[in-house]
C-alpha cells in the first residue's frame, strides 16, 4: 500500500518536474532569441538633399526646362563633392533639370536616377527607408519641395525658406536607427560658373 501510494505521489510529481524542466529551457532558449527592437549595429541612413541646379528661363513658356551652363557646371560640382562617399541611390522628380542635376553622379556610379512624386514626401521617406536603409541617398527636389521632404524626415526646417534664387544649398539629413533625424546644411558649387 505504501508503495502504491509512492507511485500515485512520484508519478504526478516526476510528471510536473519534466513539464517545468521543459518549459524553463524553453523559456532561457525564447529569452536568449529575443531581437532588441532597436539594432544597435545598424548604420544609420544618410540623405543629401539639393535643390535642382540653375534652369533655362530664357523661354518662360517652356515648363520643363533642362540647366543653363552654369547649372550644369553645378551638376558637375555635386559629383566632385560626393567623390570617394558611397552613394546607393539617386532619386529625382519626373523633370528635366533635377534629373540632370544627378546625371553626372549617375553616370559616374553607374546608377539609375528613381522617379519619385514631388509632393509625396512621406511617400519619399518611406521608400528610402524600405529600400535604402542603412545606406547613402541623394535626392534632387525644387526650392517649395526640400525643406519638406526634411521636416517629413523628422528634422527641423534649417532655414525659412529657399528662394527661386538660390541653387547653392546642400543638406544632410541623418536618421539614426532609433528614428532620430538631425540636419546639417552647407553650399556647393559656385554661382554664374
Amino acid at each position: 500500500m505504501k508503495r502504491h501510494l509512492l507511485q500515485q505521489f512520484l508519478v504526478p510529481l516526476l510528471m510536473l518536474l519534466s513539464v517545468a524542466c521543459r518549459q524553463s529551457t524553453v523559456g532561457q532558449e525564447g529569452a536568449l532569441s529575443v531581437v532588441d527592437p532597436v539594432d544597435n549595429n545598424a548604420e544609420p541612413t544618410e540623405i543629401y538633399l539639393v535643390r535642382h541646379a540653375e534652369k533655362d528661363i530664357s523661354n518662360p513658356d517652356n515648363q520643363d526646362p533642362d540647366l543653363t551652363p552654369a547649372g550644369l557646371a553645378r551638376a558637375e560640382a555635386l559629383r566632385a563633392l560626393l567623390q570617394g562617399q558611397q552613394v546607393d541611390a539617386l532619386y529625382a522628380t519626373k523633370y528635366v533639370r533635377t534629373q540632370s542635376t544627378l546625371k553626372p553622379l549617375a553616370d559616374e556610379r553607374k546608377l539609375e536616377v528613381q522617379e519619385y512624386d514631388a509632393h509625396d514626401f512621406n511617400g519619399l521617406k518611406n521608400r528610402i527607408l524600405q529600400q535604402h536603409r542603412g545606406q547613402t541617398v541623394v535626392v534632387s527636389g525644387h526650392s517649395n519641395t526640400v525643406l519638406p521632404i526634411i521636416e517629413a524626415m523628422g528634422a527641423k526646417r534649417p532655414v525659412a525658406d529657399i528662394s527661386e534664387q538660390e541653387y547653392d544649398y546642400l543638406f544632410k539629413v541623418t536618421l539614426a536607427p532609433d528614428g532620430t533625424a538631425t540636419v546639417e546644411t552647407d553650399h556647393y558649387g559656385k554661382a554664374g560658373k
